[in-house]
């Protein structure tokens, strides 16, 4: 039995974008996004128009843009679940805290390669954006410490999964940021369009490269030395023929007062 965990924060404004796959992500395989699915009761910014207006006609004053009526949570799955596992957190979510559920995703094409085996590892896990406001005031809800606590194992226990500890600081967020961290360095280092799978590529293709060229600087060490001692002869031959056009200068000009001397 798998682990279950809820990681609850404000939505984040690139929400929607990462959960519907609407940009590349490295940390995605494509082939396996089929084995997504979601549903979508109404988009985000939508919801935070109602919510608005609903919480002005209740308090006779405009929300303010700080406050984060809409959150998103995001909770460790195994492979075997769906959106189909989601809809029944959704409901028991709301029958019990009133918390509605607008959107949900359950993501199976995540994950990352293995730098030692190669192998890909998944990262199953789901995306669920909720209306965290009272239906009829337009209010945050309020939700004490024991409260989310008992979200935790109500998700467990609909999931059919074991509950992770309170204790527990590794969430998946913290997870998909250091893949991508990871990720985005490896690009940087090998100048790729895609991760690990073309990083490992190069590194075999630099392995045999290496086997090949290592010769060859043995021979290009040779070579330089060669050529130092080549330079070295050029300069001392240089060196002599300026010596001796120096002495040929003398005698020339000995010669040559000789020859004035005798007339």
């Amino acid at each position: 039995m798998g682990k279950s965990s809820i990681h609850i924060m404000p939505v984040k404004s690139g929400s929607e974008s990462h959960n519907q796959r609407l940009q590349n992500l490295n940390y995605v395989r494509e082939d396996l996004s089929h084995l997504n699915s979601s549903f979508i009761l109404a988009p985000i910014a939508e919801t935070r128009k109602d919510i608005e207006t609903r919480y002005q006609e209740s308090t006779g004053q405009k929300m303010q843009a700080k406050q984060t009526p809409i959150r998103e949570g995001v909770l460790l799955i195994d492979e075997k679940h769906s959106v189909d596992d989601l809809k029944r957190v959704a409901v028991k979510l709301e029958e019990r805290f009133g918390i509605r559920t607008i959107q949900a995703y359950a993501h199976k094409d995540e994950g990352h390669w293995n730098k030692e085996t190669g192998i890909w590892k998944p990262n199953h896990h789901a995306h669920m954006v909720f209306d965290w406001t009272d239906k009829d005031t337009g209010k945050s809800l309020k939700l004490k410490r024991e409260d989310l606590a008992e979200v935790q194992t109500l998700v467990a226990e609909t999931l059919g999964l074991e509950r992770g500890h309170a204790s527990t600081k590794k969430h998946i967020e913290s997870r998909e940021y250091k893949v991508l961290k990871v990720e985005e360095e490896i690009k940087k280092a090998f100048k790729l369009q895609n991760g690990l799978p073309d990083a490992f590529k190069v590194i075999e293709t630099a392995k045999e490269t290496e086997k090949t060229i290592k010769p060859l600087k043995h021979e290009k060490n040779a070579l330089e030395m060669d050529n130092a001692m080549l330079r070295a002869n050029k300069n001392f031959l240089t060196d002599k023929n300026e010596s001796l056009r120096e002495e040929n200068k003398k005698l020339e000009l000995e010669k040559q007062n000789k020859n004035q001397m005798r007339r």
